[in-house]
């Protein structure tokens, strides 16, 4: 990503405003800057334009400092842009431009990126189904600790039972270990799937999929 040094303490200036909740100084200065190319002041301005503080609140201005930001390279700037194509906020729904930008902030290891693009796949929005491509980036997005994508990824792992068409290879230890992290998690859902996937188990292949259950969780509280 681009970066401007001589705009640096400006930017630590705009921070400032922001930490003591002067929106209109703060989006002045970010103006001013994020016109001279920095990156995360287009980044912030662009929130500040969605949200409304200390600007007038504005979809399409926001997407245009994000575009901006994200032609950088700023990973949250390209999710963010993602998800106003998925949605059609301040541009016209475009699930094609939705999951290219999910996929650039996916490819630099944003988790939220990760599952959305995930989920896109599983569904074939803006890309042709592709379970095998869903599986991949949802397990990305669940090693970082997305719950969603947790549960996701053990459904995928129960394969035909699943979705009949799912070409993911049927690996029942490992859906029961995802839906027990994603019942620790906080997923109620993830009782009804432990259940399935215990049905398909012998008590000796259930205490396998525990421990790595329980290994994954106590690698993650640390």
């Amino acid at each position: 990503m681009l970066t401007h040094p001589d705009l640096a303490e400006d930017f630590e200036e705009g921070m400032k405003f922001v930490a003591n909740k002067d929106y209109t100084r703060a989006a002045e200065l970010f103006k001013k800057i994020a016109e001279q190319g920095h990156a995360e002041a287009q980044f912030y301005l662009g929130l500040m334009c969605e949200g409304g503080q200390g600007v007038t609140k504005d979809d399409q201005q926001a997407v245009s400092w994000w575009t901006k930001a994200a032609e950088q390279g700023h990973v949250l700037a390209q999710n963010n842009l993602g998800l106003m194509y998925e949605q059609g906020r301040g541009v016209t729904q475009d699930y094609q431009k939705a999951a290219s930008w999910f996929h650039l902030a996916a490819e630099q290891g944003d988790a939220e990126a990760q599952y959305t693009l995930g989920f896109m796949y599983a569904n074939g929005e803006g890309v042709l189904r592709d379970y095998q491509q869903a599986m991949f980036w949802l397990s990305k997005a669940a090693e970082q600790g997305d719950v969603a994508a947790q549960f996701k990824v053990a459904k995928l792992n129960l394969g035909s039972i699943y979705i009949p068409d799912n070409n993911v290879k049927q690996d029942f230890i490992e859906a029961y270990k995802w839906f027990s992290i994603a019942g620790v998690e906080g997923d109620t859902n993830a009782k009804d799937g432990l259940e399935i996937a215990e049905a398909f188990l012998a008590p000796s292949a259930i205490e396998e999929a525990q421990r790595r259950a329980d290994e994954w969780v106590a690698n993650h509280k640390k």
